[in-house]
């Protein structure tokens, strides 16, 4: 539902030559606060789409996927793209305030909110190297953990 109004928002019309892929299976459920998690995948989205449209020389079907899986107790959000990829300055300073920007006029500020978002929830967030052109980020979440009185008081009787 979430990854649905991500692509809802992003508006992306067909002539823009961008697909939409979602794999993110439609079980699954995420132990995190809903408008923050949208908040970080809505700005990596954002801005794969900003470098998709930039990459006019590239005249490979261009695409945005997201995919998801959950392994125990910790779900994975892989957001991947196939535009430019980051230049190596953006990537040296890519959670730095004011100075991870890849493109002219970006503040940067976007991944490092969605870093403490990420961070806040115990989780991580990484920019994924892959022999392909463009860029890949990979969260992954924990589940918060269950108070032991509040896990024990289930299997009472």
């Amino acid at each position: 539902l979430l990854v649905r109004d991500v692509r809802d928002i992003l508006a992306l019309e067909p002539e823009s030559g961008i697909e939409f892929q979602d794999s993110v299976p439609t079980d699954l459920t995420v132990d995190a606060d809903a408008e923050q998690l949208f908040r970080v995948i809505h700005n990596l989205c954002r801005n794969a789409v900003q470098a998709l449209q930039s990459d006019v020389a590239n005249a490979a079907p261009r695409y945005l996927s997201i995919s998801a899986q959950r392994a125990g107790s910790v779900v994975s959000i892989v957001i991947d793209d196939n535009g430019p990829g980051m230049p190596r300055k953006a990537k040296e300073n890519l959670f730095s305030a004011f100075r991870g920007s890849a493109r002219s006029g970006g503040t940067g500020l976007g991944l490092v909110i969605a870093r403490e978002l990420v961070l806040a929830h115990g989780g991580t967030i990484a920019l994924v190297e892959k022999p392909t052109p463009g860029t890949l980020f990979r969260i992954e979440l924990p589940d918060r953990p269950v108070p032991l009185d509040a896990f024990r008081s289930k299997f009472r009787h």
